[in-house]
């Protein structure tokens, strides 16, 4: 112990002592001397940005589950939060979450691109592009143009194959689905893709930015017309609990011909305490608990979310979605849908019935076309003369794509053998 004790104060006296030499021989310490050794040892201050660069990784991997799973922007942000307030002591980082969402996190990918190659992190689209003549659209978000770019090397490298559709035809719940999933936020389509929230629960998903529209609504009501029930998977603050409650209640611009089958499944205080998730600050123009009781929260959770009066404005906590990492939401999620008693759908039996009758006839024409594409291939066409020429006379200031054109040819050819 006396060995380290006197280490640490030679490692702390170290600067002090090489002054003190020096003023010896001067017979005085200068102030120049002084200040240089009061600003070194001035504990250092991290910037917000210093902080968050520090923490990232540990923030990413806890948000996608040590990396095995998507991550939202908002999700790495609530990681890294309290990261970030331990070491640089401010209460509040920053002043808006687009900063950390729209500026940290992608400034600290770019910057370093080895160490983050294998993220998979999900930004919310922005716009979108649309092909010529496919009609096809893509949205631009991270995942979408990730699947975008990924289907141009499929495409070009497609085999010369036709395969019939082998799904019952369904449009709409009936034979398909019994539950709706309505998020009051997007950005986590790529998460349920990726456990397969959709095909293991036979659910169908619908998303908002935020207060439900009035079409979603006229959906909702349509959908209770057909016994299919919504579940609302929500924030635990005030716009959550109101999200949830005109999903099931009229409002001024809609009202519902009878009442809607909604289940809110959003979060709750307990759901809060026991996943010990993180909180965050948030303030009100007007006194909201009279809101809040209306629209089902209990009177502990009106204490959470509403603390105290400041003047004339309210503040509280509230909580997102966003705060639980990947797997906690995924696990939690597929806990209250079991609980709310979603499971997969089989038809009646005499909808199985006409689907196998359905499935037999394409059987067999599926072979015969499979045999016929054999012998095709065994005689191909050559090709004809000045080909790209008659294409591009064909379409040349004309809403036509090269290969309608190239299929006409085609099959005026065989119209006249």
């Amino acid at each position: 112990m006396r060995e380290a004790f006197e280490k640490c104060v030679r490692a702390v006296t170290k600067e002090w002592k090489k002054i003190k030499r020096q003023a010896d021989k001067e017979d005085r310490i200068s102030q120049r001397q002084l200040s240089e050794y009061q600003q070194r040892m001035k504990p250092k201050v991290l910037t917000v940005k210093e902080a968050a660069y520090q923490v990232m990784k540990d923030a990413y991997l806890k948000a996608s589950a040590n990396g095995t799973l998507p991550a939202n922007a908002r999700q790495i942000m609530y990681a890294a939060r309290p990261l970030v307030i331990a070491l640089t002591g401010k209460l509040t980082p920053w002043k808006n979450s687009s900063y950390f969402t729209q500026h940290l996190l992608p400034d600290y990918v770019d910057e370093h691109p080895e160490e983050t190659k294998g993220w998979d992190v999900v930004f919310d689209a922005r716009g979108h592009l649309i092909e010529p003549h496919t009609g096809r659209r893509t949205d631009l978000g991270t995942v979408e143009v990730r699947n975008y770019v990924g289907s141009w090397r499929v495409g070009a490298a497609r085999e010369d194959t036709i395969t019939l559709a082998h799904d019952f035809a369904t449009c709409g719940p009936e034979n398909r689905y019994r539950f709706a999933l309505f998020v009051e936020k997007e950005g986590f389509n790529h998460l349920w893709e990726a456990v397969r929230l959709v095909e293991r629960f036979d659910l169908a998903i619908m998303s908002t930015k935020g207060m439900s529209v009035t079409a979603a609504r006229s959906l909702v009501e349509e959908l209770s017309e057909k016994d299919v029930t919504i579940l609302v998977l929500r924030d635990f603050d005030k716009s959550g609990f109101s999200i949830a409650h005109t999903l099931m209640n009229d409002t001024r611009r809609f009202q519902f011909s009878k009442v809607p089958r909604v289940i809110d499944l959003g979060l709750r205080l307990e759901d809060v305490r026991n996943l010990n998730l993180e909180t965050e600050q948030v303030e009100y123009n007007s006194d909201p608990r009279t809101n809040l009781k209306e629209r089902g929260a209990t009177d502990e959770e009106i204490a959470f979310l509403v603390t105290g009066k400041d003047g004339s404005r309210w503040s509280g906590e509230r909580v997102e979605i966003n705060a639980m990492p990947s797997d906690v939401l995924v696990a939690w999620l597929e806990e209250k849908l079991t609980l709310a008693g979603v499971k997969k759908v089989v038809p009646a039996d005499d909808v199985l019935i006409e689907a196998w009758k359905q499935a037999t006839r394409r059987a067999k024409v599926q072979a015969a076309i499979d045999k016929a594409l054999e012998e095709a291939k065994k005689t191909d066409e050559p090709l004809p003369d000045g080909l790209a020429d008659r294409i591009r006379e064909a379409i040349d200031g004309k809403a036509l794509s090269w290969d309608a054109v190239l299929w006409k040819l085609a099959m005026n050819g065989h119209a006249t053998e």
